[in-house]
């Protein structure tokens, strides 16, 4: 467990934050797609952490930084939005296993629903060293509307073509993030391409069907809420197929949250 303090914790909109906290040098370097179980460290309730996704990742000489993007969803983060400057927090992680870069793929898509913004960023950070034209980095931002899009002006400086949809047309094009499947997609080497995504399950689903056809792989990070982080109390159990193509439980914690998008059994979620 480590003990770290808030450098900021700022408003983007009625419901959403941006946070920054300074950690121990000792702190293990994360991998894009994982995150850490974190609460006040000073009492209060709900005594159990909330997991938050790492939106980006800086080391010092003495320290390292964490940031987060998150969204008040109830009592926990509630509580975590209330906390001010230099105020302690509790954190275990990183945790989970995060999405795999591989290096040989010149095209990589990546596609972000509401929050998933912040692991879908932290992962666009590290593939922005890879990519030497624009074409080869596409990201596609989706949200209800124009107050629910956050992080865009990072994703910005990063070298790569951006496509923005909201369900209401307030900003980018009206509809869902899937809806652009057709076009990005089109005329793409399977042997070449990686979709990395992550957002509701409503939005994963949809992407695993119109997906299945063109046999372009997807890693794919799942959102849901987690109670211990570990893998311990089983409260985030999917079910996946193995590699004898048999039916097993994973935890979304301790073996994910990042899966192959075929590996998972949709029809049970």
């Amino acid at each position: 467990m480590w003990t770290g303090s808030i450098i900021f914790n700022n408003k983007l909109g009625p419901q959403h934050l941006h946070m920054a906290v300074r950690l121990p040098s000792e702190f293990v370097n994360p991998s894009p797609g994982q995150f850490v179980m974190i609460r006040p460290a000073r009492g209060g309730e709900p005594l159990l952490s909330r997991p938050l996704s790492i939106y980006q990742f800086t080391r010092n000489q003495d320290h390292v930084i964490l940031e987060f993007l998150y969204r008040i969803v109830g009592q926990g983060t509630e509580l975590l939005s209330r906390l001010p400057s230099a105020a302690e927090v509790a954190m275990l992680g990183p945790l989970g296993n995060g999405f795999r870069i591989e290096k040989n793929r010149s095209h990589r898509i990546l596609l972000a629903g509401g929050m998933g913004v912040a692991p879908i960023t932290f992962l666009a950070q590290r593939l922005n060293d890879l990519v030497v034209t624009k074409a080869e980095l596409q990201i596609c931002l989706g949200a209800k509307s124009c107050a629910e899009i956050v992080g865009v002006e990072r994703i910005k400086g990063f070298q790569g073509l951006m496509n923005i949809v909201t369900d209401d047309g307030t900003i980018g094009s009206c509809g869902l993030v899937t809806d652009l499947l057709p076009d990005i997609t089109r005329g793409c080497d399977p042997c070449q391409t990686m979709i990395y995504a992550c957002g509701p399950m409503a939005m994963l689903r949809t992407l695993a069907e119109e997906l299945a056809p063109t046999r372009i792989p997807c890693q794919v990070s799942i959102e849901e809420r987690m109670a211990c982080g570990l893998g311990a109390c089983l409260g985030c159990a999917v079910d996946v197929h193995n590699r004898r193509g048999r039916r097993v439980k994973k935890s979304l914690c301790k073996d994910g949250p990042v899966f192959n998008i075929e590996d998972i059994c949709w029809e049970q979620l």
